[in-house]
């Protein structure tokens, strides 16, 4: 623990740039960070706020996120001492919960709007609050179902207790739970990289659910098939909301929205033949408890349970409960496959089963998922390349890509004290870059600064679509060259947000939309100023940093876009809400910004650019030629020699691939040509079944 504590508030302190006003906010991104990556939510809102409600009660709530896939409110409550590792007592944690609901409660019933100063923070979000939670049909959009509070602290708790009972908030059924840094610690150490959860079979069959084991070669993968009560499925989505979704479906549902008409009318009018119509579930655990009875095994419980295809059967069900006084679903069941799968490699193996199970439906078209030849790539490019040494500093580091939940600090705690000491030098805290960070300083570049305010998991989702086009069209643009410019544009991100909080007009909110409007309005006063010219990336990767010009200007054009946000005439009271929405951007482009002297010798002409863009493709068609020679080679020759078995006569290899493998199998190196024909193999060997892409790692 002690070693935890000093590494969590000095991730507080990076993120604070210094500045002790800002740690609370600093905190809350830390936080967000750590549950958004955990899947316990996504999207999440940070924005604290504080103010005096009825009866001189403090209220206080550090961020909120709208999770429309299980349609729940998640308010994020805080006990931030700024001295981790203080205890927190349950008195505590109970006023902390009690200055959350007040203020929710307080915003439903109109006590804040009605005494609160209508410009501030607090009143704008009290009427937010009000509009998508208060039950007057003339004023609320009716959204929400439930809400979850979750207390996330530096402190430690007492007794270690994860959660309150359940209570009804603004008439609506809400849950508690608490995030200390004893569990958030128990979440970096986590192998899954999740919070880890049981349910509990037995609490609506107390005998278990019969299900049939089936026949399997690959014992870390064991599947079972099951027919599983309509109740059961609902009600404990309805208790674990939308984390029993696989990060796609989620995203997917709420994309979409999760109601099938279909499904409403079959359990309306005929709800006996709901498993006749039903295609089922398929879904993952990382660990089952089996009871073997005389009439067979029974499931009677389920660790880490995950839909990967079937979220809108499940949210339907949980919606038709909801929403129908007499609803009767005893007579519905719901045909079912579960697979085991083992925590270390989940993420990977059931985002896998959550393509082949959603192959004919559009969940995943937009996805790129962790161990896509796309992530590998930019991760590989990570672990080798070398980024020059800052000004004044006398060594240089890496710049650590991320590409799975979890590995930074996977790989940074797998040795000793000295380990971590040459790790951290190699590949500091703040040179660490998440898929969805990759994804937030590629779109504000591209001027989507909306799209970017959506939240971090859609956002990805929007960019994962764009990159996956673009990867499909040609994979070579995607080599060092195009790293260095990532880093290059997550540098100016950087540098921007952290020139902002030192700015005299910045005094705390909205800092994240102020940044990714700034760098998308200077990238459109650029193009539209200097027509012929680019903005020379590969100068910020060169000095690490931001020149003056270039910093001057984002700063400027950040106050330019902070006023236009917080603007009083806003067609959106909520600042957050109006980011997000592409008239929001679309005003911000007629806003007039100011370039600083000297900027346009941070350009590059064209022509230069495009020589530089032929010289990478060039330099990553080799790099790519080796990279699947080494790809190859790492595959074991005994699954070559099943491939060469179990594939006669099928037609699936020509005389030429026999010749390729047979020269693999010997141990000879193939060329660049055949190793990609090699590879092509045995990824079409995967989809004929004859292999498993875990004979691929």
């Amino acid at each position: 623990m002690p070693d935890f504590v000093e590494e969590f508030a000095n991730a507080i302190t990076i993120r604070a740039e210094g500045n002790a006003a800002f740690r609370l906010e600093a905190f809350g991104e830390e936080v967000k960070e750590r549950l958004e990556s955990a899947e316990v939510v996504q999207d999440l809102t940070i924005v604290p706020l504080q103010c005096v409600g009825r009866n001189r009660t403090s209220l206080r709530l550090l961020g909120y996120a709208e999770d429309t896939a299980d349609s729940s409110l998640v308010v994020l409550c805080s006990a931030f001492y700024d001295d981790a590792g203080t205890t927190l007592t349950s008195a505590d944690a109970r006023s902390s919960f009690k200055a959350g609901t007040g203020f929710i409660e307080q915003s439903v019933d109109g006590y804040l709007i009605d005494n609160l100063e209508i410009s501030s923070a607090e009143a704008e979000h009290a009427r937010f609050f009000r509009d998508i939670l208060g039950r007057d049909p003339r004023n609320s959009l009716e959204k929400i179902v439930k809400l979850k509070f979750i207390l996330v602290t530096d402190g430690v708790m007492s007794g270690r207790l994860r959660s309150f009972d359940g209570d009804r908030v603004a008439n609506l059924p809400a849950s508690f739970a608490i995030w200390d840094l004893g569990r958030f610690e128990d979440l970096a150490l986590s192998v899954s990289g999740q919070d880890d959860y049981d349910v509990d079979i037995t609490r609506w069959m107390p005998d278990g659910l019969p299900c049939l084991p089936a026949a399997s070669t690959d014992a870390s993968m064991k599947s079972y098939l099951a027919v599983i009560p309509g109740r059961l499925l609902a009600e404990v989505f309805d208790e674990h909301g939308s984390q029993l979704l696989e990060s796609n479906v989620r995203t997917f549902l709420s994309a979409r929205g999760k109601v099938n008409r279909g499904i409403q009318r079959t359990l309306t009018n005929e709800p006996e033949k709901f498993l006749a119509y039903n295609n089922g579930l398929t879904t993952t655990a990382t660990g089952v408890g089996i009871n073997h009875t005389s009439a067979g095994p029974k499931i009677v419980s389920l660790r880490n349970w995950q839909i990967v295809n079937g979220g809108q059967t499940t949210a339907s069900l949980a919606h038709f409960i909801r929403s129908s006084r007499n609803a009767e679903i005893d007579s519905v069941y719901v045909p079912m496959k579960l697979v085991t799968v083992e925590a270390e490699n989940s993420a990977d193996v059931v985002s896998a089963i959550s393509r082949y199970a959603n192959s004919q439906n559009s969940v995943n078209e937009a996805d790129l998922f962790s161990n896509s030849p796309f992530h590998v790539r930019l991760e590989q490019i990570s672990r080798r390349l070398l980024a020059p040494a800052r000004e004044g500093e006398n060594h240089q580091s890496k710049w650590f890509y991320e590409r799975a939940r979890g590995q930074w600090e996977n790989q940074r705690n797998a040795g000793p004290a000295s380990h971590v000491q040459r790790f951290d030098r190699e590949y500091p805290k703040k040179q660490r870059i998440t898929k969805t960070d990759w994804a937030k300083y590629a779109f504000s570049w591209s001027k989507r600064p909306h799209e970017v305010s959506r939240g971090a998991q859609s956002n990805f989702m929007a960019f994962a679509k764009l990159a996956s086009e673009m990867w499909e069209k040609d994979e070579t643009q995607f080599g060092d060259a195009y790293f260095r410019i990532g880093i290059a544009k997550a540098i100016m991100y950087s540098d921007t947000r952290a020139a902002i909080m030192a700015s005299d007009w910045y005094e705390s909110g909205y800092l994240a939309n102020i940044v990714t409007y700034a760098v998308s309005r200077f990238a459109l006063e650029l193009e539209a100023r200097f027509p012929g010219r680019k903005y020379d990336f590969e100068q910020v990767w060169k000095r690490q940093t931001l020149s003056s010009p270039s910093r001057d200007s984002l700063v400027s054009a950040a106050r330019a876009m902070h006023m236009l946000l917080t603007d009083p005439s806003r067609p959106q009271a909520n600042v957050t809400q109006w980011a997000k929405q592409e008239e929001a951007w679309k005003r911000a482009q007629r806003v007039p910004i100011t370039l600083a002297s000297g900027i346009d010798d941070d350009l590059i002409d064209a022509y230069e650019i495009r020589s530089q863009q032929v010289a990478a493709k060039r330099e990553r068609q080799i790099d790519t030629g080796l990279e699947t020679v080494t790809r190859v080679m790492k595959v074991q020759r005994t699954v070559w020699a099943d491939i060469l078995q179990n594939s006669s006569g099928s037609g699936i290899l020509s005389p030429t691939d026999l010749g390729i493998i047979q020269t693999v199998v010997r141990g000879d190196v193939p060329s660049d040509r055949q190793a990609a024909r090699a590879w092509r193999v045995l990824e079409r060997c995967v989809d004929e079944g004859l292999i498993t892409m875990a004979d691929l790692s």
